[in-house]
């Protein structure tokens, strides 16, 4: 299929907001009843003896012996398998995805194949709980879903939730070296494939750069191959020394991606690679990540978190930083809003071993309770295809997770991506915590790491502090 025929589809009819309330009207209703109906058989109950009619034998009569062979049983009724079977889709509305999953449903359903395909809009998450775990719960999820890595894949894993694919990569033979291997092994959840990589960028890998005031404090533009984390660090210093005030050469860098590619660039992580033990207080971890207090408490090249209203993107755009270091999100962000603005992104440094790059991922992941699994393994499989893939990147996300795609020449003729495609060959696993915790294992952290980023607290006290906080977090059962 072309990409033509993916993107130039017409949407399928669907009210969000019917389909919504459908959702939340099946949760509820499912409730109690709808775990036991998926803890149950396929077979229904069997029916209630009828009576015997007043007056009849209470023996029957003995049948007659046959004279003849008995007739040939009855042709049996198709088995489920081979009607159509109906796959739901979960994804996101917000934004381009709106227009993106409907098309993607489009698409497969126009194969003409006996699977169909319908998709229904996750419900809003309910008190910090996602949709998908709510409607798992209730035994009214989908068959098939994107999750994200940083948010409710290992969530649902843990949890029980998501089919193993691995039994069917193996059966269809499917070839898993299409996609990047950070993508796959970044997935494997306790030694299982629990999704398939829908989408994958190189995490927090690149530094965007304001050209003119870097020109204006006479620096060169960096060069990738040979800059480190001290040659960012010096030339940051330049920056600000020809700022005013109010302006800063650097957005702060303090969010969890930063600190995982700081510790990493340094032979660290925040996080063991079994997911079992907070490691951000080791030396190597704590080594990176006093280089980025020292940008805000030492150097003063960026702000403390908070100083500046608003996001990197719209502080970059708006001259109050003349560089920020983030992800392939913000490319299309700033070819809207960034008129005029010369900018240019470059891959990140390089620490003691290297630039410390992960590999953040969504899945295309398979409810683990569906009652038609080999029809939602289609989906899946569809959902990941080259085509499908590119479909992402037309409506202004990453090119999926493929290698194909990486390198497709619509993508490779981009010059802001393909400094992301170069990242890639650089980018490792990023590392899930083994009971599935990854969101309140990120918030201990940033809660105890708070008070160092405003020089309250020193910065081994606060690593401490974050490394006892997160092994609590590790420590507890998923959900």
């Amino acid at each position: 299929m072309s990409d033509a025929t993916l993107t130039g589809t017409p949407f399928a009819t669907h009210d969000r907001l019917g389909t919504r309330r459908a959702i939340l009207r099946r949760a509820v209703a499912t409730g109690v009843a709808g775990l036991a109906v998926a803890c149950g058989g396929d077979n229904p109950p069997a029916a209630a003896p009828t009576a015997a009619p007043k007056g009849a034998p209470t023996t029957a009569a003995p049948a007659p012996a046959p004279t003849t062979a008995p007739a040939a049983p009855a042709t049996a009724a198709p088995t489920k398998a081979a009607t159509a079977a109906e796959v739901r889709l979960h994804g996101a509305t917000a934004g381009a995805e709106g227009d993106y999953w409907p098309k993607v449903v489009a698409s497969f359903n126009a194969k003409g194949g006996r699977t169909k395909v319908t998709f229904e809009a996750w419900p809003p998450d309910q008190n910090n709980v996602p949709a998908s775990i709510t409607l798992a719960a209730a035994g009214s999820l989908g068959d098939v879903m994107r999750l994200i890595v940083t948010s409710n894949y290992s969530q649902m894993a843990a949890r029980g939730y998501l089919a193993d694919l691995g039994p069917l990569v193996a059966r269809d033979k499917m070839d898993l070296a299409v996609f990047y291997p950070a993508a796959t092994e970044t997935l494997r959840f306790r030694g299982k494939a629990f999704g398939l990589p829908h989408i994958a960028h190189p995490g927090f890998c690149g530094l965007f750069v304001n050209l003119d005031l870097w020109a204006q404090a006479g620096l060169p533009e960096p060069d990738e191959s040979t800059w480190s984390f001290a040659s960012l660090q010096e030339s940051l210093r330049t920056l600000q020394s020809r700022r005013g005030d109010g302006q800063w050469a650097i957005f702060p860098p303090t969010l969890i991606q930063h600190l995982t590619v700081a510790a990493r660039a340094f032979g660290g992580n925040v996080i063991d690679k079994d997911g079992k033990k907070s490691t951000i207080a080791a030396t190597e971890a704590a080594t990176g990540i006093e280089w980025l207090s020292n940008l805000i408490l030492r150097d003063r090249v960026a702000p403390a978190p908070g100083v500046l209203q608003g996001g990197d993107q719209q502080n970059f755009v708006g001259g109050q930083v003349a560089a920020m270091w983030t992800n392939f999100g913000v490319i299309n962000g700033l070819r809207k809003q960034a008129q005029g603005l010369r900018w240019k992104v470059f891959m990140g440094p390089k620490g003691s071993t290297g630039r410390g790059f992960f590999t953040g991922v969504d899945a295309a992941s398979q409810n683990a309770a569906s009652k038609v699994p080999d029809a939602a393994f289609e989906v899946v499989q569809h959902v990941v295809s080259k085509e499908v893939s590119l479909g992402w990147f037309d409506v202004g996300f990453a090119p999926g997770a493929r290698i194909d795609t990486w390198t497709d020449p619509k993508v490779a003729a981009d010059d802001a991506f393909k400094v992301f495609a170069r990242a890639f060959t650089e980018a490792s696993p990023f590392y899930l915590p083994d009971n599935g915790l990854i969101v309140d294992y990120n918030a201990a952290l940033n809660k105890e790491l708070a008070p160092m980023w405003k020089g309250e607290l020193p910065l081994r006290d606060a690593l401490e502090n974050a490394r006892r906080a997160g092994q609590e977090v590790l420590d507890r059962t998923a959900g």
